[in-house]
């Protein structure tokens, strides 16, 4: 059987995604789309998606070495789809506001942390216009290409998180519910991708080069922290009347006009309440939103492609040692091979800007979260509260996971064969580098940070526990690093079909981290001389693994990149 350029069987059978783009032909067609073409350049991208580099010769999963095809972003899907279940608890209450108002706020706060965190890359990818611009393609064909091809991963994600309280919608709430939540739940997914391609836009068309860069690394951080506590004020439209009935009151205010997910809330209100101003209002803003984002999309994004190459048009600056870089690298580093591996690290992520769109807003989420809880308990009981502001600084050990996994991609991937020449062993002395890299620049930053803030409104209380919490996140990180880490650091191409790997390691975090930190806090607190037997055996373990940690050769795995994620 003769086989395609791709490597697949002619007679495969068409995905399911080309036959809804199919399905989809007029609507591309009439936005002056050459349908043939993006969906050509659309099968593309996915095939490359589905076959995942083998970075190491030898490394490679059992289905890559059978020829077999896999997306490992589909494949962790149903990690989310077990998470959104919980949401399931809220059919318990009569009030579909309520019920609506908390799913979409979780959508909204999903799916704009996954478009930013892993998919900015993707959307400002220059590539498409060098490769396959100087052919007779449109811009607006390739455009069109590279938005649907994010589409797909962000659906086929909406879906997953939303399958739950959509099949529960139909039993509870009825079949027209049912049919109006699985409308509005796919426009949600839709609105999140509209607004970053028009945000993008704007910004591309003033800006150019590495200031450009810095714009949209800020703008996430920002639109990062207003999506947290835009989910705080959401809490706050709402007041449990009587517990034992649940019944559940909103205090909607004119000023929640800004809070855009309650517009996709208000057709449940219409649908249940019947006619009222503030639902009919927030409908129609629904319609025009959604209306003016089409509009936006269409006549901008045609410029996006050319306003792309401004990205390149920077001058590159020459890299410098800052004094906090060489002094760390003295103190931490205990051999020459290991300081250079130290300089490299801090450089890159420093200068890499596919680095910092994954980690910033996941960074900015870990502050503003803790904020938000901290600012809500000491409005009330402070005394009552002290034991849950002790373990907010634990919280910044849920970006453990998304880091370990993020130190082994890079946009220079291809210059790994360097460190294979070397003469003297690469992997331990590397890593070791790397790890206290991230340690010095992201991890401890941030839980110092909150764990000053709990200090200044707790006072001296969790000072000890906070040292020997920092010191076990140390250790920590040095556990997940050696576990994800099937690779040399930065020597993997970061691809949608990876989009999600360190994502299924977060939620699982959750439970440990409320039982660890909870567990040494009270162990400390009722027992004192364990403060001291902890802070010993930790800082015991972290000069270990700073001096010898790490082994020469990771383990071959069966199913390695499953894995990691």
């Amino acid at each position: 059987m003769m086989r395609n350029t791709f490597g697949s069987n002619t007679e495969a059978k068409t995905p399911f995604y080309l036959r809804i783009t199919d399905a989809l032909k007029p609507i591309y067609s009439s936005l002056g789309v050459d349908y043939p073409q993006m969906r050509a350049i659309l099968k593309m991208k996915m095939t490359v998606d589905s076959r995942r580099e083998a970075v190491i010769q030898g490394t490679g999963s059992s289905d890559q070495e059978e020829g077999k095809e896999k997306n490992q972003f589909f494949s962790s899907l149903w990690v989310y789809t077990l998470l959104s279940s919980f949401f399931i608890l809220l059919f318990v209450y009569d009030n579909w506001v309520f019920q609506y108002t908390t799913y979409f706020s979780f959508v909204f706060i999903m799916i704009f942390s996954t478009m930013l965190a892993n998919f900015s890359t993707i959307l400002l990818d220059v590539k498409d216009s060098v490769l396959i611009g100087t052919k007779p393609v449109s811009s607006q064909t390739i455009g069109a290409a590279k938005a649907t091809h994010i589409g797909i991963y962000l659906v086929s994600f909406t879906l997953a998180i939303g399958l739950p309280i959509i099949l529960f919608t139909f039993y509870f709430n009825g079949f027209l519910a049912g049919i109006l939540l699985l409308l509005l739940t796919f426009l949600a997914s839709l609105w999140s991708l509209g607004l970053t391609i028009v945000m993008y836009a704007t910004v591309l068309r003033k800006f150019d080069g590495e200031r450009l860069k810095n714009i949209i690394a800020y703008s996430q951080i920002i639109l990062s922290i207003g999506i947290v506590f835009g989910y705080y004020i959401m809490g706050q439209l709402f007041e449990v009347i009587d517990p034992e009935t649940l019944l559940v009151e909103m205090n909607l205010q004119l000023g929640h006009i800004v809070l855009f997910p309650m517009w996709f809330v208000a057709p449940f209100g219409l649908l249940q309440e019947g006619f009222s101003v503030v639902y009919g209002v927030y409908t129609l803003l629904l319609v025009i939103g959604t209306i003016v984002i089409g509009v936006l999309y269409y006549t901008q994004n045609n410029k996006i492609e050319q306003n792309l190459q401004k990205m390149n048009s920077s001058q590159a600056k020459e890299s410098t040692r800052s004094l906090i870089e060489k002094a760390f690298a003295k103190l931490l580093c205990f051999d020459s091979i290991e300081k250079a591996y130290f300089h490299f690290s801090w450089q890159i992520t420093k200068e890499e800007r596919e680095f910092k769109t994954r980690i910033y807003p996941s960074l900015a989420s870990a502050l503003v979260f803790p904020a938000v809880i901290l600012f809500q308990e000491l409005s009330g009981d402070r005394d009552s509260n002290t034991f849950l502001l002790g373990i907010l600084p634990y919280f910044s050990v849920m970006l453990v996971p998304m880091l370990a996994v993020s130190i082994q991609f890079s946009t220079q991937y291809k210059g790994r064969w360097v460190f294979h020449l070397s003469p003297v062993r690469v992997r331990p002395p590397f890593l070791r580098a790397v790890t206290k890299v991230i340690l010095i620049k992201i991890l401890i930053p941030v839980y110092v940070a909150i764990s000053v803030a709990v200090a200044f409104s707790t006072g001296p209380t969790y000072i000890w526990h906070h040292v020997n919490g920092l010191l076990f996140m140390m250790l920590l990180m040095y556990f997940e690093t050696q576990r994800t880490a099937v690779t040399l650091p930065f020597s993997r191409k970061y691809g949608a079909s990876e989009a999600n790997m360190g994502c299924m390691a977060t939620l699982i975090f959750f439970v440990p981290v409320f039982v660890i930190a909870g567990g040494l806090i009270l162990i400390q607190s009722l027992y004192p001389f364990t403060i001291g037997v902890l802070l010993v055996l930790l800082v015991a373990l972290n000069f270990w693994w700073m001096n010898r940690g790490f082994t020469s050769h990771p383990k071959r795995a069966k199913k390695t990149n499953t894995v990691a994620s």
